[in-house]
């Protein structure tokens, strides 16, 4: 499997670093992140986005509809990995069908999604859904978002009894896994400075009740996208998102999280041996994410190139098309709709370009785990220990 997937990767990541240095036009995404609705029933307490559709309902009404998420999927070359997001991704009622689509157009090989679990009932009907409308040589990967156990979950995720929900939800997925070869059942936890300190509890909690392909540490980073971020001085807001932003204060320092670094990669180590493939090198990228996360969040600078904007792009439920979902509205290279929903126009625009160089100048740094992966691959030193790790286990 991973000689397959390199083989169709690489010729992509060698035109990426090529249109870094502005030799080619930049290829299309290996990687699309869609927000496909910002609906969602938590109020977690490390995001705000659960406030917009409350403060703003107007924009509920401006999300993509399945003709026009069908449109710019027509107009993209073939991506590696669709990463849905939001908001809660079930609320999509069309969600199958969003991925049936993407199936036909963007052709990708793996499709992800997190839920809250809060409907495990809806959780569970989409899932099977999808897998009734993709291929089977599709994976597709569904995470539970699991940040303590019992109450102290709920506490975080800012809904009484979602804990019990997330039981039902995993108890129910599992059957279907049973059923479907191309299902992957992962959980993971947001490491928020409300739960750093319980993360071998939590760990423990996960390894001794659930069975599951991945179990994954992401790191509480703060997000435009979540509205959860430190204004800069002097900085202008978007009316609409004016209410909503607030510094949460969630990111734990780089000292805090490099003390458990260690301990969470001899974990998944442990875990690699009996690992199916993809869940293997899965976790050989996220072991090598770990440590470098745990040294970007110290030195407070990258350590590697990013290549968001090129290898990676974020596409909003409103047709923005982002860099990334930490700069998200902050720095958008513009909007599908005004490009006639043709995302290969607005890719090549020139907005678009101005906000890669703006990447390029290294303003900015952070430990965005999906860009982080594919700035691993782009580096050859990085892309070494993945495989260190991978044919070690």
């Amino acid at each position: 499997m991973i000689l397959n997937y390199a083989a169709q990767i690489f010729p992509r990541l060698i035109k990426h670093k090529l249109a870094r240095r502005g030799l080619i036009k930049p290829p299309h995404p290996l990687m699309l992140n869609f927000s496909v609705t910002n609906k969602c029933q938590s109020h977690c307490l490390t995001c705000n986005i659960w406030q917009l559709y409350d403060k703003n309902p107007e924009k509920e009404k401006h999300e993509l509809n399945l003709s026009e998420i069908e449109k710019v999927f027509s107009t993209m070359q073939s991506v590696f990995l669709l990463n849905i997001c939001g908001g809660e991704p079930t609320l999509r009622e069309d969600l199958p069908d969003i991925c049936e689509l993407a199936c036909k157009y963007i052709k990708p090989k793996v499709i992800h999604f997190p839920t809250n679990c809060l409907s495990p009932e809806k959780v569970e009907k989409v899932v099977r859904g999808i897998l009734s409308k993709i291929p089977t040589k599709v994976h597709l990967t569904v995470k539970l978002s699991l940040d303590d156990i019992g109450e102290k979950h709920d506490k975080i995720r800012g809904t009484p009894g979602n804990f019990e929900k997330l039981l039902d939800t995993y108890k129910r997925l599992v059957k279907v896994r049973e059923e479907f070869s191309n299902f992957y059942l992962d959980a993971g936890t947001t490491v928020s400075t409300m739960n750093i300190d319980s993360l071998r509890e939590i760990r423990d909690y996960a390894n001794k009740n659930f069975e599951l392909d991945n179990f994954l540490f992401e790191i509480a980073d703060t997000r435009a996208e979540l509205f959860n971020f430190k204004k800069d001085e002097g900085e202008e807001i978007k009316s609409d998102f004016k209410d909503t932003v607030e510094n949460l204060k969630v990111t734990p320092d780089g000292w805090s999280y490099s003390q458990i670094t260690d301990y969470l990669c001899d974990e998944i180590i442990k875990d690699m041996k009996t690992r199916r493939p993809l869940s293997k090198i899965t976790q050989a990228l996220r072991i090598v994410y770990y440590k470098r996360a745990a040294k970007v969040m110290t030195r407070k600078k990258r350590i590697v190139n990013c290549y968001a904007g090129l290898s990676n792009a974020h596409l909003n439920p409103w047709g923005d098309l982002w860099v990334c979902n930490v700069q998200a509205f902050r720095h958008s290279m513009g909007n599908v709709r005004d490009f006639d929903l043709n995302f290969n126009k607005l890719w090549h625009s020139k907005n678009a370009n101005e906000v890669r160089e703006w990447v390029n100048q290294k303003h900015c740094y952070c430990p965005l785990v999906g860009q982080a992966f594919l700035d691993t691959v782009m580096s050859p030193i990085e892309l070494a220990k993945v495989m260190w790790y991978y044919f070690k286990s």
